[in-house]
């Protein structure tokens, strides 16, 4: 019987855990055994999720009814001989299709990022020798020998440790490395950031050495969690998309009961046979909602390249739209509101004073005078976050100490929580040590106040203590320097001369306060989840001026429900010692109470909340592939303070794009209104079918480029995040309405009148379509802005807007003076009383709403 090593290893002794297997921690695996434990508790691999097929795929996108309705029409198009519009038709089936394979490719990039963070060989202990095999051979019950810059490549029990430290920043979220023990003792509760037993896959161990035994692999390991988390978390359609899909069902259903019932009636009048085809085609082709995925396209790659000039990369087009809906953002800590670097913050003297490194321009004798005898402890080339803050502070103060040469070094393994390097001058030795502050106080029996030395009574070792836990309650990590002159080769630490403790941080970066206030103001929520302490989150907090006051560690979600979830998710500014599948949690409960969420991350720990948030935003500098590929933006400089920017620029393309999408149905409303009134009085329709199909290309390019190229309403960040609704609500369509009566009463007033004047059927029908033409553009010149008035912000505010005007006027005198183009567009010459009912009626009837606005601000100026 396979025994369950799952449940809470880290609570069980190594011993038990080497009995349960039945593996020497000298000897490890032999190696007849290996196979047996991959069969018994599986390979060392990230297992695949279950893949969708190239033709299930296919298949599911070609039968949606969207889809089904553009392949009927392209079809019968191309039948009767259209073929430019089955093309058309044809071009929008495909660039949907592509798209569904790419997010297909990109889910399954991100699980081969997860897959490559193993590391390619690793060395374990088979038959009592150290041997090197790849990742994928390792199994349950392999030793695996532990020392500074090897990638740990499964979860193991510590057997033995000996200053063993550890990297687990992109798994935890804890922005300090880990010292870790092997004789910790543990309960099964621990929080996956408070084991230090244990090491996990894709960590990094950065000094000391150590053995641990493998008790879990592949999907098995932390890492793997993460993965299956990852791989579960569905992305769900934006708001928009949602929104859209709704919008174009109803659009659909309409767009083929017009064209149908239409035509049907112009037959029943008696109207032409071939005609009434034609047009049923081109009402087809009109009335089929094919423009607002355009729209969206265009809007939200316009807002890609304007957040591309914040620095603010967009993997997926949905995220430059999601940002401006966004409600609560659910930021990670390390490396998001933090420089993710260990920077020098305070030093506390022998007599308990603590100088801060802001003012180090006033105490800048003790602070060279305390680097200058801590920095020997420093080996060459270390790598330790400590040791480069201090090197960098040196560098800062142009502090180059000359201890003599090298001639002993006894690092962690040896000396337990202390480091020391033994140099030689003139034939004196001195020994630099450093470590735990209580190693290196118990073991200090001088300090030094600058020039002087002074005995270290026990009266001023208390004030240090109590120095050392005030900066530590602060979430700083705090290290200790000595030294002692005349020491042997070899000695341990004693008798020393302390030079002070050192205390270090994860500095803020100075921009997010500002950014968390603007968003704020915005209406935006930010809730901080780190998987660091409590009291580290609450001090960043307290800094970037989020409410510090409750902080919810991730023991207390355990086992919570889903109201209680909610609650916490509602009400909590800060959360602290959170696991991966704790931050999903909470992306979870906010999405079921109506928020629309953005997750901020750049570990692998974030990857299953970026991916299940609304919108993901991952780290560009300092984030993990995993964490980029699951994201939809990426911050190219790591800047929290972006992000402000781009909801603005979020909230535009929306706003942009709403006034789009309402300017093109009320042209779809208007032309229906331009067919149904003379179909009622039996009169002929007022456009020919190839009328009908330029008017849909240009009305398609007029929304796609006035609209999404015009500049944002005056206070976008001050009127909140959009509230989520159908689009096609009573107001949007009091909106249509009252948008259409001007256009369409010029459109039948240039058609009927013309008829009225004894015009000819095309004539008339020229008079229309050159009205439509130029008023079209003069009502999205109205519409474009809702806030401020044209008269206020000129005709020539938009040059997409100004040069299709231009365009159109010169359309229309082509179209009646250019014989090859009156004869494609089936138009004839006008009389002087027609290019009266035009002019009057383009600007008249596209413009009155912009009249009647500047009529009301002028009569409130007035009184």
């Amino acid at each position: 019987m396979t025994e369950d090593l799952s449940r809470a290893w880290w609570s069980r002794s190594a011993s038990d855990l080497l009995e349960a297997v039945d593996v020497d921690a000298d000897e490890g695996l032999s190696a007849d055994r290996v196979d047996e434990m991959r069969q018994r508790y599986g390979a060392n691999e990230m297992g695949e999720a279950a893949r969708t097929g190239l033709d299930e795929l296919l298949w599911e996108s070609l039968t949606s009814p969207m889809m089904l309705l553009l392949l009927a029409v392209a079809g019968i198009s191309l039948a009767l001989g259209q073929v430019r519009e089955a093309i058309v038709m044809a071009a929008i089936v495909l660039i949907y299709v592509g798209v569904e394979l790419y997010n297909k490719a990109r889910s399954d990039r991100t699980m081969a990022r997860l897959r490559e963070l193993q590391a390619p060989r690793v060395t374990v202990v088979r038959d009592g020798e150290r041997r090197e095999v790849d990742v994928a051979e390792v199994v349950v019950g392999d030793v695996l020998p532990l020392q500074p810059g090897s990638r740990v490549a499964a979860d193991g029990r510590l057997l033995f440790s000996a200053g063993l430290l550890v990297d687990e920043a992109a798994l935890t979220g804890e922005s300090a490395p880990q010292r870790k023990d092997a004789d910790a003792d543990l309960p099964p509760d621990a929080d996956l950031a408070e084991r230090p037993n244990a090491v996990f896959a894709g960590t990094t161990v950065l000094d000391g050495q150590g053995k641990a035994l493998v008790v879990a692999v592949g999907q098995g390991t932390e890492l793997g969690r993460v993965a299956e988390l990852t791989a579960r978390a569905a992305e769900e359609p934006t708001p928009l998309q949602q929104e859209m899909e709704d919008l174009a069902r109803t659009l659909a259903y309409v767009a083929v009961g017009i064209s149908i019932v239409i035509p049907l009636a112009g037959l029943l009048r008696g109207f032409d046979l071939q005609q009434m085809v034609l047009t049923w085609l081109s009402l087809t082709f009109l009335m089929v909602p094919g423009q607002p995925p355009v729209i969206i396209t265009m809007a939200l790659a316009l807002a890609a390249f304007e957040l591309a000039e914040k620095k603010v990369v967009t993997s997926r087009l949905r995220g430059a739209e999601t940002l401006g809906s966004v409600t609560v953002i659910l930021s990670d800590k390390t490396g998001t509101m933090t420089e993710n670097e260990m920077a020098v913050a305070s030093l506390i003297l022998g007599d308990g004073t603590t100088i801060d490194w802001d003012d180090r321009g006033k105490a800048q004798p003790a602070w060279r005078a305390f680097v200058e005898r801590a920095l020997p402890a420093v080996p060459e080339g270390s790598k330790n976050p400590t040791d480069q803050a201090l090197l960098e502070a040196s560098e800062r103060l142009d502090a180059a100490p000359a201890p003599g040469r090298l001639v002993d070094q006894t690092g962690f393994v040896r000396c337990g929580p202390c480091r020391s390097l033994t140099y030689e001058r003139d034939g004196e030795r001195t020994l630099y040590a450093t470590g735990e502050p209580a190693f290196v106080l118990e073991r200090s029996t001088r300090w030094r106040r600058g020039e002087r030395v002074e005995a270290f009574t026990e009266e001023a070792k208390e004030s240090v203590r109590q120095g050392v836990e005030a900066l530590a309650g602060q979430g700083r990590r705090v290290v200790g320097y000595g030294y002692r002159r005349g020491s042997g080769e070899g000695e341990a630490p004693r008798d020393l001369t302390f030079v002070g403790c050192l205390a270090l941080e994860d500095p803020v970066r100075e921009e997010v306060e500002e950014a968390v206030a603007r968003l704020r103001d915005a209406g935006v929520r930010t809730v901080m989840v780190t998987g660091d302490r409590a009291e580290t989150a609450r001090q960043v907090a307290r800094e970037v001026g989020l409410d510090d006051a409750a902080v919810v560690e991730g023991r207390a979600l355990r086992g919570a429900s889903e109201a209680e979830l909610e609650e916490m998710a509602r009400g909590t500014a800060v959360f602290a010692r959170a696991t991966p599948d704790q931050k999903l949690q909470l992306t979870q409960a906010l999405k079921r109470q109506g928020d629309v969420v953005a997750v901020t991350g750049d570990g692998v720990n974030d990857a299953p909340a970026l991916r299940s948030a609304h919108i993901g935003v991952a780290m560009g500098v300092t984030g993990t592939d995993v964490a980029r590929e699951a994201a939809d933006l990426v911050l190219t400089d790591d800047n929290f303070a972006r992000l402000p920017d781009g909801v603005a620029i979020g909230r535009k393309a929306y706003e942009n794009f709403r006034k789009g999408i309402t300017y093109y149905l009320s042209a779809k409303a208007i032309l229906l209104t331009a067919f149904l009134v003379p179909l009622a009085v039996g009169r002929p329709f007022p456009f020919a079918p190839i009328q009908i199909i330029a008017i849909e290309v240009l009305m398609d390019l007029a929304s796609s480029t006035i609209f999404i190229s015009e500049a944002a309403e005056p206070g976008v960040m001050a009127r909140g995040p959009r509230r989520q609704e159908r689009f096609l609500s009573w107001r949007v369509g009091r909106r249509i309405l009252r948008n259409l009566v001007g256009p369409a009463t010029a459109i039948l007033a240039a058609y009927f009148g013309s008829l009225a004047l004894g015009q000819s059927i095309p004539s008339a029908r020229t008079a229309a379509f050159a009205t439509w033409l130029l008023g079209h553009i003069v009502l999205a010149l109205t519409l474009k802005q809702e806030r401020v008035s044209l008269f206020e912000r000129g005709l020539l505010a938009n040059r997409f807007g100004a040069g299709w005007l231009a365009g159109m006027v010169a359309l229309v005198v082509a179209m009646v003076t250019v014989p090859f183009v009156r004869e494609a567009l089936e138009t004839t010459r006008l009389s002087g009383a027609q290019w009266a009912l035009v002019a009057v009626g383009a600007v008249i009837g596209g413009g009155w709403l912009e009249v009647v606005s500047a009529a009301r601000s002028t009569r409130r100026m007035i009184h």
